[in-house]
């Protein structure tokens, strides 16, 4: 009888109701061999551990139970016959999906179903900078989460931009020169020939939605995830001395943090879950999607961050998001942050900080996204 070699598996039954656990290399008779099919086409030999995801098993005969092992790569099977039949299915496509910042919106469309990791990084912000000194901005926040996603879905991914620096003295002192705004909600940082503050940073989302952050204000449950930008730092000088400069704040998990210490009353806020940071003036304050602007920019986030505008005043930070139903394994990360232990707002403060995209960390420059898919749906 001809022979072929099956690699991880066997599927011979010795008789009725056996139970076994398959995982070892033999030759097996043809009139015994499952079929194996990766990415839908018959192969020879099943996949190694690392190179697939197994998909499902189907049996001919529905006493048969087959369970499939990731961790052993192996195959549970039990009440076995001899004539049982079985084919095996495997996904050895691509897994990591990732996003950097480009200016523009992504798009992500799911080659199977089942479950995907969603992961976001918000940008950082700008500082102020004169006679030497400056200002920090705060750093992006860090969310996550799981969702259930069937095969053809299509995503929208904004990737938020880092906050512009102010830059030295270069506007008149009657006038007010404003930066850019940071791309996804980062307020606009601006300057005078006494004071220049950061823009702030640009959060970033993933949706089911097409548009920035601050256009889908009426469709939130389209939103899937969300991690908010910093606030810019702001600087300030009087008679050619340094006055008072400051921070910006960092992002938040489900409530952006507020400006320490602010050298003027009411200092500028963090977004929260349903409302932008307050500032100095009420009218000039973050709102959904989009920070503060005038002054030190308010970080973007699901609600941006106050900007800040006093003495050199830095801004606050925009929320994050992980709030949406279909989310699930759920938790944002933030520098130095309050925290929150609710499933929906599950929020942890670190210190990490890092330029490249780090789980459970905050993030520095541009933001980031990226989707895993972690299992395939049976």
């Amino acid at each position: 009888m001809k022979k072929r070699y099956l690699g991880l598996l066997i599927i011979i039954g010795i008789g009725f109701g056996v139970t076994t656990f398959i995982n070892k290399k033999i030759y097996l008779s043809e009139d015994d061999v499952i079929g194996v099919y990766i990415n839908n086409e018959l192969s020879s030999d099943i996949p190694s551990k690392d190179s697939a995801l197994f998909q499902k098993a189907m049996c001919d005969d529905e006493n048969v139970s087959a369970t499939w092992d990731s961790e052993s790569w192996g195959l549970l099977l039990k009440n076995l016959t001899k004539k049982t039949k079985c084919n095996l299915y495997f996904y050895s496509g691509e897994t990591v999906f990732n996003f950097d910042y480009t200016g523009g919106e992504q798009t992500f469309i799911t080659p199977v179903s089942g479950t995907y990791k969603l992961e976001t990084w918000g940008a950082e912000v700008g500082y102020g900078i004169t006679k030497g000194l400056h200002s920090q901005g705060g750093y992006g926040g860090y969310s996550e989460g799981k969702v259930y996603l069937k095969a053809g879905e299509k995503l929208y991914i904004n990737v938020g931009q880092g906050g512009v620096n102010g830059e030295e003295n270069y506007a008149s002192c009657t006038d007010i020169s404003y930066l850019r705004t940071s791309y996804n909600g980062g307020g606009t940082g601006s300057v005078n020939c006494n004071c220049n503050w950061g823009g702030g940073g640009g959060a970033t989302h993933i949706a089911k939605k097409s548009g920035l952050l601050s256009d889908l204000e009426k469709v939130k449950n389209d939103i899937l995830i969300v991690s908010g930008g910093g606030g810019g730092g702001g600087i300030c000088v009087n008679q050619n001395q340094v006055d008072s400069y400051q921070n910006g704040a960092s992002a938040g998990g489900f409530i952006g943090n507020a400006v320490n210490g602010s050298c003027a009353d009411n200092a500028p806020t963090g977004g929260t879950q349903t409302s932008g940071g307050k500032g100095h003036y009420n009218e000039v304050k973050g709102y959904f999607g989009q920070g503060g602007t005038y002054g030190s920019g308010g970080g973007g986030g699901f609600y941006g961050g106050s900007q800040g505008w006093n003495c050199g005043s830095g801004a606050g930070g925009g929320s994050g998001y992980i709030g949406n139903s279909l989310l699930t394994n759920k938790v944002m990360y933030c520098y130095n942050c309050e925290e929150s232990s609710e499933e929906s707002t599950k929020t942890i403060s670190t210190t990490c900080s890092e330029e490249t995209p780090t789980e459970n960390c905050a993030k520095k420059g541009n933001g980031y996204a990226r989707i895993t898919l972690v299992s395939i749906d049976e």
